[in-house]
Formats: C-alpha cells, structure tokens, sequence
C-alpha cells in the first residue's frame, strides 16, 4: 500500500510531504494494519496547529495535530521520519 502524509500549517506554513509504500517497508505495513482513517476526527479549530493529510492506497482523511493519537500518530512520524 501507498501511503502519503502531506503536513501543512504550523506557525511558518511550511508544507512537508512523504510517501512511502508498505510493500518494501514491514512497520509500516504493520502500522496502516492499526489505522482506520473512517475513525478519525475532523481537525478542530486551532490556530497555528499542524494539519496532516493522509492518503492510504486513495482513502484520504485530514486531521489536526491535537486529534493525531495512538497508531495513526506512530503511522504519520514513521512516514515523515523516513521521507524520500
């Protein structure tokens, strides 16, 4: 599976974007197998707050940074630590 975080906001708005695909890496597959996008929250109105855009294999969701908890948290600093 493809997966793709785009991080956008935060005080400067500088957009980070990675990808990375499940295939060649096993945590992340491990991960997107904890993470149901459906549950997520909508992102709250915070000002100055990151926004992270996920895309697994074309299911899409965005979520604020204080609403980013538990696998999907570890799923987003796994793709963006490991960025190409």
């Amino acid at each position: 599976m493809k997966v793709t975080v785009v991080r956008s906001g935060g005080f400067a708005g500088i957009e980070q974007r990675a990808e990375s695909d499940s295939a060649r890496d096993p945590v992340l597959a491990r991960l997107v197998d904890r993470v149901d996008l459906e549950r997520v929250p909508p992102p709250g109105r915070i000002p100055d707050q990151f926004l992270y855009e996920i895309d697994i294999d074309g299911d899409r969701t965005t979520v604020g940074e204080a609403q980013l908890h538990g696998p999907l948290r570890e799923l987003v600093h796994h793709v963006l630590g490991h960025a190409r």
